[in-house]
């Protein structure tokens, strides 16, 4: 009986060994990943300030977005985002949730050093 608990604990102690050496390389590999700005620009049917400040909330809150402007006069959203971690498709979904139309307009990887020049 002694040596089954034994063997058991023996057994544990090695599975948790592995799981914590599978996830600290797991963590290394996601801190060596540079961020890949991405920008796009994502028309919708907005009218008023409030639908203007509800997107740009919503947007602003999910995790990868670094910036989301509305501009109410062309009605297209601008978002600075990581595209290891969102995709354009994803935040034409979070619009699209909260009512709008959302059509994707222009996608493009921002590089380093770059002007912001995505913005009106």
């Amino acid at each position: 009986m002694f040596n089954n608990i034994k063997n058991l604990a023996v057994i544990s102690f090695c599975f948790a060994m592995l799981f914590s050496i599978t996830n600290i390389n797991v963590l290394k590999a996601q801190e060596n990943k540079k961020p890949q700005t991405t920008k796009c620009k994502i028309q919708c049917d907005v009218q008023s300030f409030y639908d203007k400040d509800m997107i740009e909330k919503k947007l602003k809150e999910e995790v990868g977005v670094t910036e989301a402007y509305l501009d109410l006069d062309e009605k297209i959203v601008y978002v600075d985002y990581d595209k290891n971690i969102i995709n354009s498709e994803k935040i034409c979904k979070i619009v699209k949730d909260l009512g709008y139309e959302a059509k994707l307009l222009e996608e493009k990887d921002q590089k380093y050093g770059e002007n912001d020049s995505n913005k009106p």
